[in-house]
């Protein structure tokens, strides 16, 4: 069975991390797909939107399963419920937890062109690399003689980091969250069921100001997964 990760902090999730998540499946074909939001990164202070908020707003990436490419979806709230008992997480024990829960599973891990950059700060690099693989979608166009050059040197082999060819959708949840607080719906941008979750809580207004939910440090690695 193949197992794609897909993690983020999804403080909103948009169309850029559903197209991103499409093209790595869409490149290697899984069996099963866990998206799973960080409770928080290591590399950012607090989230704007809570833990629980955030987990609700990825159900939205289901109706990547309509489309045949993904044929079962999870969304975890394993690394959210770790913040909550004030316990620090990092990519690499969140792929051991999965090794156990699926011993039979072959890992693969989505992540945007951003974190390949910074992959080899991230905690214990080396054993994410034997864990599973890495799928690398490109978030900005042009940057993929940099993305290679930097795979080449973490993975000679090239048989542990895998690149996705994805037409790159530039958008930020930082820049979305501006806006939103802003009073812009970002139609666009933000999948339906985000933008019900976001009216229906209240969040990213600009009068309960901005990362006002701290929880507990954990998240990608020191890897964070700076996914906006």
């Amino acid at each position: 069975m193949r197992l794609l990760l897909y993690g983020g902090t999804f403080d909103p999730p948009h169309n850029g991390h559903l197209n991103n998540l499409r093209a790595a499946a869409a490149r290697v074909r899984p069996d099963r797909v866990v998206v799973m939001p960080a409770g928080l990164s290591p590399f950012k202070q607090s989230t704007a939107a809570p833990g629980t908020a955030r987990v609700e707003m990825c159900e939205c990436f289901h109706a990547l399963e309509a489309e045949e490419i993904i044929p079962a979806l999870t969304v975890s709230d394993w690394e959210v419920r770790q913040a909550a008992l004030g316990r620090r997480n990092y990519t690499v024990l969140t792929l051991e937890m999965l090794t156990g829960k699926y011993p039979d599973a072959e890992l693969y891990m989505a992540m945007g062109s951003d974190m390949l950059l910074s992959f080899d700060s991230w905690y214990r690099w080396q054993d994410i690399l034997k864990l599973a693989r890495l799928v690398v979608t490109s978030r900005n166009v042009g940057d993929a003689p940099e993305l290679h050059a930097k795979a080449k040197r973490m993975d000679p082999t090239g048989a542990r980091v895998l690149f996705a060819q994805v037409e790159a959708l530039p958008m930020a949840s930082s820049d979305l969250r501006a806006r939103l607080a802003a009073g812009n719906e970002c139609e666009n941008e933000l999948p339906a069921l985000v933008r019900r979750v976001i009216r229906r809580e209240g969040l990213y207004r600009a009068d309960k100001g901005e990362s006002r939910n701290h929880e507990s440090e954990t998240g990608k690695g020191a890897c964070a997964r700076p996914v906006e």
